[in-house]
């Protein structure tokens, strides 16, 4: 792979994957990690991508198949960390800042879903062929986050 190639694909997918694997994580340093991983694998990749989909759909797939590695592995499994200190994104309105806290309590396989479905705008079908699960599985999931976000929000909103 090119440099120029590699650096223009940092640039436009790093913000993508990062939510993924923030969404999936929950710390900013544990998703640093896996989008380090993500991009090292990126490099090491053998022959060419179709088109731009097919860029952005590839590395979707190895930041969840990261995902998926980080919490099988014998470091998450056995050692207790302490909690991270971060600093929130900063909200125009509350409830935009409840919807945040709202989405960042949804189980992971929910708010990636909910992720790709709303604020990347992939289709059920789209989404399900990208994290290999059946398309029932993705709406499944979107109702199942819809309902989880309802009980949480009716209060706020």
């Amino acid at each position: 792979m090119e440099r120029e190639d590699y650096e223009r694909m940092v640039r436009k997918y790093m913000d993508t994957i990062y939510r993924i694997a923030v969404s999936y994580t929950k710390t900013p340093a544990d998703a640093d990690d896996i989008v380090q991983q993500t991009f090292v694998k990126l490099l090491s990749k053998k022959g060419a991508f179709v088109d731009g989909e097919h860029e952005k759909r590839w590395l979707i797939r190895v930041c969840i198949n990261e995902c998926n590695s980080f919490f099988s592995s014998f470091w998450r499994k056995n050692v207790d960390s302490f909690e991270a200190i971060t600093t929130e994104p900063q909200f125009m309105t509350q409830e935009d800042t409840d919807l945040y806290e709202a989405i960042k309590k949804l189980p992971p396989k929910c708010s990636v879903v909910v992720y790709l479905f709303y604020y990347e705008g992939y289709s059920t079908r789209e989404i399900a062929k990208m994290i290999h699960i059946k398309e029932a599985t993705v709406r499944t999931r979107l109702v199942r986050a819809r309902k989880l976000l309802k009980e949480q929000l009716k209060e706020a909103w």
